[in-house]
């Protein structure tokens, strides 16, 4: 497996600032985050290719591109909110211009070498559930297609007071696609105190990219690994004996204020579990 660490850290960076930080910590890669102050699509042709040379010239790897919120969007639109538009939402335009926009992400993914890109359903809202369920179909299906034709698989993301925000939603929308797979968040897991094992071992290949950080006391805050209550050698061990081989990608935003300690703290963390 690889070590990655997930540019949301890193706001008070740009993001050519971020890959050299991340790149001297010694990280095999990196997650982008599609997204405000980074990478708020669509990227000029000049930023891609800014962006491409320096993760070239530092050997680093993208690990995933992260399409779960568009608070670029709404700071647009004068509010805060960071998951919708969704890829969910029941007003049509809407829906489609969060379509269009994991379109975008998966050309980026494509034109960097990433692997995958990771999205989330939305908000769960009033609406009926089959309701929702359907527009979040449709909108999948166009965007698997899409990703499909570009050799980039999607990961779903589930978090609590999302529409899909259990292990077991995840499981059963992804059964319709080949191509969509699981983001394991281990925060997700043990918040929502699931069993590592068995979500592990039930979505076996279709693990498709994780985010490691700890948590405590079920409470939805991510920690660097070691500090909460997370057993992260038995993970380890269940995604060896499922054949995992992608990446271990650290997401910590909630260390924005000291994101270069928590990097490299975080990667003496995953170089022992890997190697030790």
């Amino acid at each position: 497996m690889k070590t990655g660490f997930s540019t949301n850290a890193f706001t008070k960076f740009s993001l050519l600032e971020t890959i050299e930080i991340i790149s001297d910590v010694g990280y095999d890669g990196l997650e982008i985050v599609a997204d405000t102050p980074h990478a708020f699509l669509p990227l000029s042709n000049e930023k891609l290719k800014q962006i491409k040379s320096s993760l070239e010239n530092r050997k680093l790897l993208v690990s995933n591109i992260n399409a779960n919120t568009v608070l670029g969007w709404n700071l647009e639109n004068g509010n805060d909110e960071k998951f919708e538009p969704s890829l969910s939402n029941k007003n049509e335009t809407l829906r489609k211009w969060r379509v269009e926009y994991t379109k975008k992400a998966i050309e980026v993914a494509a034109e960097l070498s990433a692997p995958s890109v990771c999205i989330t359903s939305g908000i769960k809202n009033t609406e009926i559930f089959e309701n929702e369920m359907t527009q979040i179909n449709k909108s999948l299906s166009e965007i698997l297609e899409f990703a499909e034709k570009n050799s980039i698989l999607i990961c779903m993301e589930y978090e609590p007071g999302l529409l899909i925000e259990k292990s077991h939603d995840v499981f059963e929308v992804s059964k319709n696609f080949k191509n969509l797979g699981l983001n394991l968040d281990t925060c997700h897991v043990a918040v929502l105190n699931e069993n590592f094992s068995k979500v592990i071992h039930k979505f076996k290949d279709k693990i498709f990219h994780t985010h490691i950080s700890d948590c405590k006391n079920s409470i939805h805050y991510h920690l660097i690994p070691g500090y909460g209550e997370i057993d992260f050698v038995k993970i380890y061990s269940n995604l060896k004996e499922i054949n995992y081989d992608g990446f271990l990608t650290a997401e910590l935003y909630t260390y924005a204020e000291k994101p270069r300690e928590a990097a490299s703290e975080t990667f003496i963390f995953l170089n022992n579990l890997i190697h030790n």
